[in-house]
Parts: structure tokens; C-alpha cells; sequence
């Protein structure tokens, strides 16, 4: 019995081998038919209805691109002040992120593709993802940074004439400002207008064509200036030093895309819309002495000799605020310059947003614009 036992197992083994080799087999060829079907998908949308005689596939459908950008980015506050008669008008202030810039790459495959960059002053980076078809594009970016030597300036009105304009002064401790980007575009004449010939070049505009265009975009923000040294900045802000931003936005808008001569393109849209979300958080702080003791009258009346200018104080989170929604408007344009050999591409674009916020403290917004250089390679 022993035997026989031995036997059918020496007849089992290879029986059992081959039946596994064959289950990997068939699950490696339902990946690979997966993926070939995701790659018909994409090669056939981003041809589906477009007019040849306008729009242009590359043959080589892979691209890599070098990446460089700046940006810029400026936080504008006002905040209306009356403070036992010490004080009564309105405390306007500006913060900058002095223009940095950042060095990063790109990859994609038909306008489906993922980019990462890195600030060369200072920390922060960008993750961008972007799927772009016939008449569609999406776009998603997380940015962050901390610029490396912001400024503030300010001054102080009464009775709306300015009593005093304290100029620039730098912020020892930068702004932190972290962002989450969503957009998503449809275009109604997608049969000659390519809005992918002129963003991420996996298409070609061959002949000058406009469109009608319909958009939704979704932003979240949230800056921060809560450094211990930045309390002058909390104290003239009456106590802010954090702000987050969420709106969703829907609009319609106009892109055109001009061929002046071959290879060129020169493409600008622009969208209005409305925030139907508009939602704002705002953080208030405390600036306390080593003792823990608020510093805020102080600061203020100049009553208490303890008090020095250029002491090191702390800034507490004490509370926060959540503004009901409020229904707003918006706008997005984008600008860019396109030049194409048959290989490769150079391509110079930028973007432009500006966000606003308003509570019974003062008001405020965010104007964003970034400016891109890439160089890229068909393969």
C-alpha cells in the first residue's frame, strides 16, 4: 500500500504543478488584457470625433517632461479696529512668498500622467495628476510650501485717510501655505478644439479653433502665520493667525487656441463662476509672555513697562470660527504658448485664481498665479 501510495503521489506532483502553472498563466494574460483594454480606451477617446484637418495625434503616445514654475502668492487681510480710543479705523496688511520657484518632471501616456516638483528656496513641493481626452480635461494638484523670506506691510486708516504706512517689514518666520486643487472641464466643440494641444501636448492643434466651455472647480487652503515670531502679525489681525479656505465652483467660460504658424499655438481661457460652497475657518491665538500671562493690552496702551517690542513671546490657539457658507463668485484663466518640433515640445503656461474671505472681524484673500516651463520628449 506504501507503494502505491508513493506512486500516485509521484503522478499527483507534476499534475498539481502544471494546473498551477497553468492558473498563473491565465491570470497573468487577464492582466494584460486589462491593461491593453485600458489602452485601447484611452488611445480611442482621445481621437473620438475630433476633425483631423484641426487636430493631430503624435504617433509616439509616451512623453517625459522637465519641469521648472514660479509662483505667486500674496495673503491680503483687513481688520477694522476701535479699541478704547486708542484705535478706531481699519489695519490693512500684505504677506508675500517672494516669488519661489520650483524644479520637477513629469510623465504621461495620451495625456494621462502624474508630475512632482520641488521648491528650490525654502520647503514645499507640488503632486500633480492630470487626464485629458477629446473634449474633457481634469486636473489635480497638492501644493505646499514655506516661503523662505515673505514680508509684511501695512497700514492704518481712520475715517478712510491713511494716518500711517508702516511700509515692508520682514516676517522672520514664513507664511504655511498647503492647497488641494480640482478641476474638471468640458469642452462643446471638442471635434476642432483641443484643449489637450494646449496643456499637455498629447494632441496637436493644426488650424486656429475656439470653444464654448463648462467647469467645475473645488479649491481647499489653509494658511498659517502662527510662528512665535510672527505675533505682531496675530496682534494686528485682532487675534487671527490661521485661515482655511474650502470653495466648489461651477461656471462657463471661452478658450480659444490661435495657430499663427506651424508648430505654434497660443491658447487663453477664461472662466467666470459661482461658489455655491463658500465655507471659511478662522483660528484665533493668544499671545502670552514666558509667565503665560496675554500680552495684548500691553502691546496696545503701552501701560506696562514689561513690555518689549522686540521680546519673544508665544502664540496659543485659543478658538476658532466657522463662517456660514455664502454664495460668491470666482474666476479661472490660463494662459499658454506652445511650440512644436516632431519629437518634442516646449511649452509656457500659467494660471491665475483669487479667493476671498469675510467675517464680523475683517475680510480678507488669497491671489494665486503660477507661472510653468516645460520641456518635453515624445517617445
Amino acid at each position: 500500500m506504501r507503494l502505491r501510495h508513493l506512486l500516485m503521489a509521484m503522478t499527483l506532483v507534476p499534475l498539481m504543478a502544471c494546473a498551477q502553472g497553468e492558473e498563473k498563466k491565465t491570470n497573468q494574460n487577464f492582466v494584460v488584457k486589462g491593461l491593453m483594454w485600458v489602452k485601447t480606451l484611452i488611445d480611442s477617446m482621445a481621437v473620438a470625433n475630433i476633425d483631423r484637418s484641426y487636430i493631430e495625434q503624435p504617433k509616439k503616445p509616451w512623453a517625459v517632461e522637465a519641469r521648472s514654475s514660479i509662483n505667486h502668492s500674496s495673503f491680503e487681510m483687513e481688520a477694522d479696529w476701535s479699541y478704547e480710543d486708542i484705535l478706531d479705523g481699519r489695519i490693512s496688511a500684505r504677506t508675500d512668498n517672494n516669488l519661489p520657484a520650483s524644479l520637477g518632471a513629469w510623465v504621461g501616456y495620451r495625456g494621462y500622467g502624474f508630475g512632482l516638483s520641488k521648491q528650490l528656496s525654502g520647503e514645499g513641493g507640488t503632486l500633480s495628476l492630470g487626464a485629458m481626452g477629446g473634449s474633457f480635461g481634469i486636473n489635480m494638484r497638492i501644493n505646499s510650501y514655506r516661503s523662505g523670506a515673505p514680508y509684511l506691510s501695512y497700514s492704518f486708516a481712520s475715517e478712510g485717510e491713511v494716518d500711517a504706512d508702516g511700509g515692508k517689514v520682514p516676517m522672520d518666520d514664513p507664511m504655511r501655505v498647503r492647497s488641494f486643487f480640482l478641476d474638471g472641464y468640458y469642452m462643446f466643440n471638442g471635434k476642432h478644439f483641443s484643449y489637450a494641444a494646449a496643456y499637455d501636448q498629447s494632441l496637436i492643434q493644426r488650424r486656429s479653433a475656439g470653444s464654448l466651455m463648462a467647469g467645475l472647480m473645488y479649491y481647499h487652503s489653509s494658511v498659517a502665520f502662527d510662528d512665535n515670531s510672527n505675533w505682531p502679525l496675530v496682534l494686528l489681525m485682532r487675534a487671527i493667525g490661521k485661515l482655511k479656505f474650502t470653495q466648489a465652483n461651477v461656471g462657463a467660460g471661452y478658450a480659444y487656441n490661435w495657430v499663427p504658424a506651424r508648430g505654434w499655438l497660443i491658447s487663453a481661457q477664461v472662466m467666470p463662476m459661482i461658489s455655491l460652497y463658500n465655507k471659511n475657518k478662522v483660528y484665533y491665538y493668544d499671545v502670552q509672555d514666558d509667565n503665560g500671562h496675554s500680552i495684548y493690552e500691553a502691546a496696545l496702551t503701552d501701560e506696562d513697562d514689561s513690555f518689549d517690542y522686540d521680546g519673544d513671546y508665544k502664540v496659543v490657539e485659543d478658538s476658532s470660527e466657522s463662517t456660514a457658507n455664502r454664495i460668491s463668485w470666482n474666476f479661472d484663466a490660463r494662459l499658454s504658448i506652445v511650440y512644436n518640433w516632431k519629437n518634442c515640445y516646449l511649452r509656457v503656461y500659467g494660471h491665475y485664481n483669487r479667493f476671498r474671505y469675510k467675517n464680523d472681524e475683517g475680510l480678507g484673500w488669497i491671489q494665486d498665479w503660477t507661472g510653468y516651463a516645460s520641456l518635453g520628449i515624445r517617445f
